[in-house]
């Protein structure tokens, strides 16, 4: 099958903040996602509808980590001055499907699970690919990877409520994704039609520049950031 919109990371310099500021001129609701298997990353959680979500992480113990090992997207967003685009992740349902992605882009499923632990009950575990030795992460060049989460939907992120907060909208899922690079390069890697994950191409640098989501009462809100690969 093809693969389906999962999530989008949102790097940040203050995971707080940024989470507040992003509820206030949407209306679209967050609540906190725990922390990383790193203590060090704090993860904040926008569901989009549609079993899609932004993360939204940073580092959360400045003083557990030295500065050779901060995670280049919070140095990417420091360095910015704001959020970044740092990652579109993307879905599929079994780890059969993501071995094929995998060894089509010449690599392996990551050799660890990844993990969050949340603040209110049982951690999520996940798999993502592809894995290249020598290579980073394929969001660090912007393009997407993609995941497959363990027999625990009922734990995804997307699906959990959000804190209280007066004036929410209520968010239907992600309309469009603006993305650098052209619709032939994508399709490249993706090995799937661009238009499935309703794409957009600019002719930018490669990486994710803004997002539409369709909510109930305001229409399609635009939320744009830098993109990882720009020159900041």
């Amino acid at each position: 099958m093809a693969a389906v919109l999962d999530h989008i990371h949102m790097g940040s310099a203050n995971v707080y903040t940024s989470a507040y500021n992003l509820t206030k001129t949407t209306g679209i609701g967050h609540y906190d996602g725990g922390f990383m298997s790193s203590v060090t990353i704090g993860h904040k959680a926008v569901p989009l509808g549609g079993r899609g979500y932004i993360e939204i992480e940073s580092i959360i113990d400045p003083f557990a980590v030295s500065p050779d090992k901060e995670p280049w997207f919070y140095k990417k967003a420091v360095k910015a001055g704001s959020e970044i685009w740092s990652g579109l992740c993307l879905r599929v349902d079994t780890m059969e499907e993501l071995d094929a992605i995998a060894k089509r882009h010449g690599g392996t499923i990551s050799p660890k699970a990844g993990r969050r632990t949340r603040p209110d009950g049982p951690g999520v575990k996940f798999w993502s690919a592809p894995s290249v030795p020598g290579q980073g992460s394929p969001w660090e060049v912007g393009k997407p990877n993609w995941y497959c989460w363990e027999d625990r939907m009922y734990c995804h992120p997307s699906g959990q409520p959000t804190i209280n907060t007066p004036g929410l909208v209520n968010p239907m899922g992600v309309e469009w994704l603006e993305m650098g690079g052209t619709e032939a390069e994508m399709a490249d890697w993706l090995g799937q039609d661009p238009k499935t994950l309703n794409m957009r191409f600019n002719g930018k640098s490669l990486g994710l520049y803004a997002i539409g989501v369709k909510t109930d009462t305001k229409g399609t809100v635009e939320i744009r950031r830098p993109s990882a690969t720009q020159d900041l």
